[in-house]
């Protein structure tokens, strides 16, 4: 009789262990996510805040890009162009040639 009273205790007792083995387990697995979440969340923060400023720098050197562009050509006219640079000089003198006529429009300053 005593046989069975072990037998009985153990049989009972394993739906038990099992149970609390997966909880333990489970619990482990939960734990190790959060602690990689923040470890790695700051990280992504980073990375993407880095995105931001990357996208922002390349747009400003496109911009200066084109300005650099601009004043090449701008010079390469001035080069070689005398006609363009007559004009040029002309514009920041307010001079004209005989049988010009000049209309100068005012900007809006804000």
């Amino acid at each position: 009789m005593s046989d069975q009273f072990f037998e009985h205790n153990t049989a009972a007792a394993r739906p038990v262990w099992t149970s609390l083995n997966r909880a333990v387990s489970g619990a482990i697995v939960v734990l190790v996510v959060t602690t990689l979440a923040i470890r790695y969340l700051p990280e992504t923060t980073r990375r993407n805040e880095m995105q931001a400023q990357i996208q922002d720098l390349e747009a400003k050197l496109a911009e200066r890009k084109s300005v650099l562009q601009r004043h090449e050509r701008e010079e390469r006219l001035l080069r070689t162009n005398p006609e363009y640079l007559s004009l040029i000089a002309r514009d920041r003198l307010d001079l004209k040639e005989e049988g010009e006529t000049l209309f100068r429009f005012e900007t809006a300053k804000r």
